[in-house]
């Protein structure tokens, strides 16, 4: 225990805005928890240019240090600053971890803070972790998914299968190799032929 005077009124603002720190909601009531997104960063980031990516981190990690200290605007965070030198203490070390925790969907250290001692740094540690899955086409995602549907096809299935892989094949070849595909796709007997002749034309994934 010890006493401590609070400024209640700075402390009712602060859960109005959603801006407490966790170990204070107690003394004011109406705090709230830190809003989810709707929509997850992993999804944001989704098909985004490599510097809107940055820019999306940086601005998400800059909101919550924001939030931390009570100011009602990002732009008061500078990227490059230390956590130290803009009043962060090991309580709000503990609230941004906690707060960047439920954003992102990941576990991160209580020690984030002092690992990653500026926002900028923070924010480069979240691309790192969701950077493979964030530059991956969205293409690329679906026709990894079809790749691994493709196996337990039942074998009712496989010649219509196999008539819409030709009409796809069409679509997106050159007309002539369109149809020397499609007549060689017609022609292949089996559902592993058909796979062989897709990887030729276009790689193996």
């Amino acid at each position: 225990l010890a006493p401590v005077r609070f400024d209640t009124a700075v402390l009712r603002a602060q859960a109005r805005a959603g801006s407490i720190p966790a170990v204070l909601r107690g003394l004011a009531p109406g705090a709230r928890p830190v809003d989810t997104p709707t929509v997850s960063l992993r999804d944001q980031l989704a098909g985004v240019s490599t510097t809107d990516r940055d820019n999306i981190v940086l601005d998400m990690v800059r909101a919550q240090v924001a939030a931390v200290l009570g100011h009602s605007s990002a732009a008061a965070i500078e990227p490059e600053r230390a956590f130290q030198e803009i009043g962060f203490d090991s309580l709000g070390a503990v609230e941004l971890r906690n707060r960047l925790s439920q954003v992102t969907g990941m576990r991160l250290p209580a020690t984030l803070v002092f690992d990653y001692p500026t926002p900028a740094e923070i924010a480069r540690l979240l691309l790192a972790e969701f950077g493979g899955d964030a530059t991956e086409p969205p293409i690329e995602k679906e026709l990894t998914k079809l790749e691994e549907m493709l196996p337990g096809i039942a074998e009712p299935d496989r010649r219509n299968v196999a008539e819409r892989l030709r009409r796809l094949l069409s679509v997106v070849a050159d007309d002539g190799e369109a149809e020397s595909t499609a007549e060689r796709i017609e022609a292949a007997t089996t559902m592993d032929e058909v796979f062989q002749m897709i990887d030729t034309e276009f790689g193996e994934a």
